[in-house]
């Protein structure tokens, strides 16, 4: 037995498998870290009462955006330049991070400055300067430096490292709503950790840690990088913004409620990430092939997300209430009215990620990009007038998103009809349907949501199977035909936005 482990482990280790090693270590690294995430912020929930939980899901937001804003898609362009040879990595381990400590200096007091002026919590603003600290560390990690040198060992371990003590410090140190503040030191170790893991790792076995202040090449840096940059921005703003007007109009407590829907949401979205980037190799093939066999394989492909995504959304959705109530505790099933919401962005973000990848294929990311504008463009007023004027709260900030998903979808459909690339939509028509009567259905019926979920969920799968025959053996083939030859090449921005 031990033998057969040995010849196993030697196999796996073999040069013609670092592919497989590389997009094992992805998934492992995405799911698990993302579980260690939620795991920790479902401990903060359960400690803190509602309103201080509420400032920290708001401060970890802002945070979101501005580390995307601070990265400022100059990692991409460092992958890019040292894989295609163009400088080298002494020459760029030296300038990206003195280009993000520059962006930086002007971005963390304007994440203070914004929640002075539009939050009146004063956790909110302390949690908001502690987390503003921590942006100066992340420019020292140069995680794209191990990407383009093929080291993801290192960039999972790191990754494992962070959210591990980040929970390990939320665990130790905050034992009730008093110590919400903790929660900030918690995200400056756990980041410093992770730094100083992956600095170690450079500076003995990559290249020398180094820092130069060049202008000129600075602002070339930061010119080739905003395209990239200001998309991954897109992405997270349309996803956060509504949280943030929330927290700005509504208050914390409410934050708090639509924050945790929000995370479980989110996460969701991890697995419309991976599914894509591994389909990604085989649509990059046919995209400069017969394009009747791309149109045979995003049918099928489509088919299959629609029953599986749209069903995961049902099943979630119809069992909102318990499952806010084990994940977060007591007090929580409020988040669920928002949370039967905002689970339909993962079925959207999933099937329009066919149309966004095509388009990444096709070397059409200026267009992807219009379509993450026009997210932004439908979230921010849509919020603002749901939230505020209608007075909907966070069942406002929750649609407000989804309508998002939904218009970057439609956006990014007419962009790959206008590339020649059509994306079949009416395969996904009978999953939407049958959905939406279930959940009418079980409105009006008033089930009880365990029992709603039970029967949901198996006329579901009874109507799957009654419409697609060939079901089983169309996932099948897409696991098989999907198994990736090659990978998302490494300076391309991911649309999904989950490896951020």
């Amino acid at each position: 037995m031990t033998r057969s482990f040995v010849l196993i482990g030697r196999a796996m280790m073999h040069p013609r498998l670092k592919l497989a090693r590389d997009l094992g270590l992805l998934w492992v690294g995405q799911i698990g870290t993302k579980g260690i995430a939620f795991l920790a912020f479902a401990i903060l929930a359960r400690r803190l009462l509602p309103e201080e939980y509420g400032a920290v899901e708001y401060a970890m937001g802002l945070a979101t955006l501005a580390t995307l804003a601070i990265d400022g898609g100059l990692g991409s362009v460092g992958v890019r330049r040292l894989t295609q040879g163009h400088q080298s990595a002494e020459d760029l381990v030296a300038l990206i991070p003195a280009a993000q400590l520059c962006l930086a200096m002007l971005i963390a007091p304007a994440m203070v400055l914004f929640t002075w002026v539009y939050t009146d919590d004063a956790n909110a603003l302390k949690l908001t300067c502690l987390v503003a600290l921590s942006l100066f560390i992340p420019p020292w990690k140069q995680d794209w430096l191990f990407q383009a040198k093929g080291m993801m060992t290192h960039l999972v371990l790191a990754q494992t490292v962070r959210v591990s003590t980040f929970m390990l410090g939320c665990v130790l140190m905050v034992r009730g709503d008093a110590d919400v503040v903790r929660v900030g030191f918690a995200e400056i170790g756990s980041v410093v950790f992770a730094t100083a893991y992956l600095m170690t790792v450079q500076h003995r076995h990559v290249v020398p840690l180094r820092l130069r202040f060049a202008l000129h090449k600075l602002m070339d840096l930061m010119r080739e990088g905003a395209a990239i940059g200001l998309g991954a921005i897109c992405w997270a703003l349309f996803q956060y913004a509504p949280l943030l007007i929330l927290a700005a109009m509504a208050g914390m407590t409410d934050t708090a409620y639509f924050g945790a829907a929000h995370r479980l949401g989110v996460s969701l979205v991890t697995f419309s990430w991976l599914y894509h980037f591994n389909l990604y190799p085989v649509i990059s093939r046919r995209v400069q092939g017969d394009r009747t066999a791309l149109a045979s394989l995003t049918r099928m492909s489509v088919r299959v997300c629609a029953w599986g995504g749209i069903g995961l959304a049902l099943a979630l959705a119809l069992a909102a209430e318990p499952l806010l109530r084990l994940l977060f505790g007591r007090g929580f099933e409020r988040a669920a009215e928002p949370f039967r919401i905002l689970v339909w962005t993962f079925p959207l973000t999933l099937l329009s990620g066919h149309a966004r990848w095509i388009l990444i294929a096709a070397k059409r990311g200026n267009d992807m990009l219009v379509s993450q504008v026009a997210g932004v463009a439908a979230a921010i007023p849509a919020a603002w007038l749901l939230i505020g004027p209608l007075d909907m709260g966070a069942v406002g900030a929750a649609a407000a998103m989804s309508l998002a998903c939904a218009v970057v979808w439609i956006v990014s459909q007419i962009y790959t009809h206008i590339r020649g690339h059509d994306v079949p939509v009416l395969p996904a028509l009978p999953a939407m349907l049958v959905a939406t009567l279930i959940i009418a259905a079980a409105h009006m019926l008033a089930l009880d949501p365990l029992m709603a979920t039970t029967i949901g969920i198996t006329l579901f799968l009874a109507a799957a199977f009654a419409f697609d025959h060939h079901l089983i053996a169309e996932v099948r083939l897409l696991i098989k035909g999907a198994a990736p030859r090659t990978t998302l090449h490494p300076h391309q921005p991911a649309p999904d936005g989950a490896s951020h």
